[in-house]
């Protein structure tokens, strides 16, 4: 009797409502206040699954019923009248919260109420969207979210993986010494050129000196060494035997795993399996390369004679620890559509507080993306999107419960995709979202890489390689693209070259899959490195750092296209002004941030003059110098001490470099010390920064 009349009062509504049409398939008879209760398309939706958010009120009733856990218990009812009314018109076989009931934890769920959220199962052949509407007219429910079906989560690198082999290495081997070759022994090091590029050579002429991320001077303030701060890597799985990642791989003490398999819900990480794609009309053979390559530009090695180096790979044989949350693969048996949900939880609740996203989702044409950001933006559904929940409780919880933590609150950094080269300027989420940073990414000579997604909506930019910048006499090289870690598990029978000489287990990829672990990586050096200092911050304020942290290159964008018929290939840089983010992220002037050293940037082997004044409280005419101390002067070329007059120095700075120096003045009657940062360069660029 209450079946027939649930579905009589349901039948009702609808004929009563008005038409309230949506572009996506919620239909035309919907009322618009049970549509708004609805996120999601039956067009991308996984089968057989939806979650369902509750009131305040109706999820503490349920919770009395212990759905609580996923122990293994399988409970259909949630013992709410109402809501088990729908449950049992539609057959469902099993329900459980998404996050686990965790003591620890339980009051900052409630900040965001993500600890509101159920998973509701049903056969794989119920409609979902009949489900959906019933479930938006009981009023102890506050959202419903259609799961993406995990096919369309996709890793955001641009094009094939490439073996780094002889024959393709070939042509870097004369490439130039630089300061980073010279403070690690890392035999693939100089290849590294988003660490620090020594600019153009014979064989590439595009190739601009600085187009980097400054990570050589800022490996003399620090390396990473702290093995406390975890960054997430949610991603296809990291390769943990990798002889350059292992030492650096997070491993949890109380069961000794290294991670999750969001991806297919079980405890093995799995990058066994493979798949084939097309690119280009060519055929090639995909392994699960992409999640140890991004680990690899996180935190891979750093001097051990062996590989690439890390943004925060230590230098003492431990650099900060990459977690592997697998929410992507290829095994396509038993996936689960709630893995990059439960992925933020389980790094929460293991003390991550950095999350890596080199990921999106890719609709092609099934929704536009003005609908995906309706579901993320649109006002209707500010609090009802499960993973924007998910999020925000990593943004605002990660590392509150670790009193050690350099951070309170967690950052979460997202790639921004791969198709503004087709798409323009069109914001993508999950990287859009604003508790996010979003990443662009450039090329070696500093312009936008021309699939790189671009918007008001993006934070910052990083190095992501670009084969159409690496051109050389009519070929493209791999050079461009960007040299990291790869898998080398010998039990796989590989189809492409990476066996065949010495480069095994390294290889070239580009896409924002690339530029967003420069990101990660440097704001795991900077939350290392306020560790080292004894400094905290909360997730805003290193955020806020993080984003200033950054060297301007929109100047460089008038005129500038590229342009390769052959590849379908047509960008004009100009487009891409102040859309790109800040600038590109720059090591050396976050450390300098946290470490409050005002940086001052000179020329080599010119003449500067340098007033300290308004450092001091004072003007010219009443502040004295009265010394200049350094350990580290010869790291600029200095042999002797800048000249002193009044409250300025003269130097002449004879290489590359940066030297701390501790400036001492008369102010009044007191003596006052305070230490700066001189950073010589060769070349200077019109905003004051370096290249």
């Amino acid at each position: 009797m209450k079946r027939l009349l649930f579905a009589f009062s349901l039948l009702l509504a609808l004929v009563a409502c008005t038409k309230d049409q949506t572009e996506d398939d919620l239909g035309k008879l919907i009322p618009a206040e049970i549509k708004s209760k609805i996120t999601g398309s039956t067009a991308v939706a996984a089968r057989g699954t939806l979650a369902v958010k509750l009131t305040p009120s109706a999820a503490a009733a349920v919770s009395t019923k212990r759905i609580t856990t996923r122990s293994g218990e399988v409970v259909t009812r949630s013992g709410l009248e109402n809501i088990d009314a729908v449950l049992e018109e539609f057959g469902v076989t099993h329900i459980e919260r998404v996050f686990k009931y965790d003591p620890a934890w339980e009051s900052a769920y409630d900040r965001t109420g993500i600890n509101r959220w159920y998973a509701l199962y049903f056969d794989e052949n119920t409609d979902l969207l009949s489900v959906s509407k019933a479930l938006g007219m009981r009023e102890e429910v506050v959202g419903v979210n259609l799961l993406v079906d995990p096919k369309y989560r996709r890793s955001l690198r641009k094009g094939p993986a490439i073996p780094a082999t002889s024959a393709n290495m070939l042509i870097s081997q004369n490439v130039r010494p630089t300061r980073a070759v010279a403070a690690m022994n890392d035999a693939l090091l100089k290849y590294q050129w988003s660490y620090e590029n020594s600019g153009s050579n014979e064989y590439f002429p595009n190739q601009k000196a600085g187009a980097d991320i400054n990570l050589a001077d800022a490996w003399g303030l620090c390396t990473g060494n702290n093995s406390s701060i975890i960054v997430a890597v949610m991603d296809e799985p990291i390769y943990t035997e990798h002889p350059d990642l292992k030492a650096n791989i997070w491993t949890k003490a109380s069961t000794g795993e290294h991670g999750y398999n969001f991806f297919n819900n079980k405890t093995q990480l799995d990058w066994t399996s493979f798949g084939v794609e097309e690119e280009n009309g060519k055929t090639y053979y995909s392994y699960a390369d992409h999640g140890s390559h991004v680990a690899g530009i996180i935190a891979a090695v750093n001097n051990n004679n062996i590989g690439v180096c890390g943004i925060a790979g230590g230098k003492l044989g431990r650099g900060v620890q990459l977690m592997s949350c697998q929410i992507l693969g290829y095994d396509t048996q038993n996936t689960d559509p709630y893995a990059e949900v439960r992925a933020f939880e389980y790094a929460l609740t293991n003390g991550a507080v950095i999350a890596n996203n080199s990921w999106g989702y890719a609709f092609s044409d099934k929704v536009t993306p003005e609908t995906v950001r309706s579901w993320w933006e649109g006002t209707q559904y500010t609090n009802i999107n499960m993973l924007k929940n998910a999020i925000d409780t990593f943004v605002q919880s990660a590392g509150k419960n670790n009193p050690n933590s350099p951070i309170s609150g967690g950052l979460v950094i997202f790639a921004a995709g791969n198709n503004g080269d087709t798409q323009g300027d069109v914001a993508i989420y999950p990287a859009a979202y604003a508790s996010n940073i979003a990443v662009t990414s450039t090329d070696w000579s500093d312009l936008p890489a021309y699939y790189t997604n671009y918007g008001k909506w993006a934070e910052i930019a990083a190095p992501g390689g670009d084969f159409t910048a690496s051109e050389s006499e009519g070929s493209f090289y791999t050079n461009g693209e960007i040299l990291s870690t790869m898998l080398c598990d010998n039990s796989i029978d590989y189809k492409d070259d990476r066996k065949k000489d010495d480069y095994y287990g390294y290889g070239w990829m580009q896409g924002t899959s690339m530029a967003c672990p420069h990101v990660s990586g440097v704001a795991a050096l900077g939350l290392t490195y306020a560790a080292q200092l004894g400094k905290k911050f909360t997730a805003d304020e290193f955020r806020a750092l993080l984003l200033s942290a950054v060297r301007g290159v929109d100047a460089g964008f008038t005129g500038k296209s590229k342009s390769f018929p052959n590849y379908g290939i047509s960008m004009n840089a100009a487009n891409y002004k102040g859309k790109m983010g800040g600038g590109v992220i720059d090591a050396l002037k976050l450390l300098l941030a946290i470490k409050g050293s005002p940086a001052f940037y000179v020329q080599t082997g010119k003449s500067t003059v340098i007033d300290f004044a308004d450092y001091f409280g004072g003007s010219s005419a009443t502040i004295k110098l009265t010394g200049v101390t350094s350990k580290n002067l010869a790291n600029i070329g200095l042999t002797t001490a800048p000249t002193l007059n009044g409250s300025k120095i003269t130097l002449t700075c004879k290489k590359e470099g940066m030297a701390l120096i501790t400036v001492t003045a008369s102010v009044g009657d007191q003596t006052i010390s305070r230490e700066f940062a001189l950073v010589a360069r060769a070349t200077m660029a019109t905003n004051g920064g370096w290249l």
